[in-house]
């Protein structure tokens, strides 16, 4: 979560002109690709938090650099984006868009670097690479929350310490619901995956008797 207005994002850093220039450049602290943007959407916050914690950047959905192939997205992809920004409450840092790019849709998703500490996808986090993001420690939180309110020059208060609480129970409250649907998302894979092996089953059971009656009928012809 973070705080200031919406719509922050005034210039389009990533535009039909110089997308095939970014692309071509790869991957790097700032930039980030996703091939599959239905796969991608579970990290997404993650993602999110850890550019507007670092540097900021932006992240191209429908982009497989490996294969260096344009997939492309669509509408109905681009809308489950802005669901998923504007459900964790990442407007105030991140603006979603679309490029044109060899007669195919990719959607952009630009991070501001935040001036307050941004908390997302079960915690606060930061890109420590061009690949790899890291969750903060509570103690890294707390130090940059009052390193926010130093540059601010507010003079400690109640109200800051009331501020700083509430940061650290957003943090708890976070950590929480994040390992509530980590259980759930674990729970529903298990029952799906007996219903695949109860399925499999069957269809082997079947095969069999089928292989039998089969074998039976050419025993009684031949």
């Amino acid at each position: 979560m973070a705080t200031g207005g919406k719509d922050v994002i005034k210039v389009k850093i990533v535009t039909k002109d110089n997308i095939n220039s970014i692309l071509l450049a790869g991957e790097s602290n700032t930039v980030e690709f996703k091939a599959m943007t239905r796969g991608a959407i579970r990290f997404l916050p993650r993602v999110i938090s850890a550019f507007a914690n670092t540097k900021g950047g932006v992240i191209i959905l429908g982009y497989d650099e490996k294969n260096q192939s344009v997939i492309g997205t669509s509408m109905d992809e681009f809308e489950i984006i802005k669901r998923v920004i504007s459900t964790n409450h990442l407007e105030d840092v991140c603006n979603a868009y679309i490029v044109q790019y060899e007669e195919k849709a990719l959607i952009v998703i630009q991070v501001e670097k935040s001036k307050s500490i941004v908390i997302a996808g079960g915690g606060a986090y930061i890109r420590e690479d061009d690949t790899n993001i890291s969750v903060l420690t509570s103690k890294d939180v707390l130090s940059r929350i009052k390193s926010t309110i130093v540059s601010s020059e507010t003079t400690p208060s109640a109200e800051v310490l009331e501020r700083l609480e509430e940061k650290v129970g957003q943090i708890y409250d976070e950590m929480i619901h994040s390992q509530k649907v980590h259980e759930e998302e674990l729970k529903v894979q298990k029952e799906e995956n007996a219903k695949e092996k109860k399925i499999q089953n069957i269809n082997n059971w079947f095969f069999c008797i089928l292989s039998a009656v089969i074998g039976y009928v050419l025993g009684k012809l031949f």
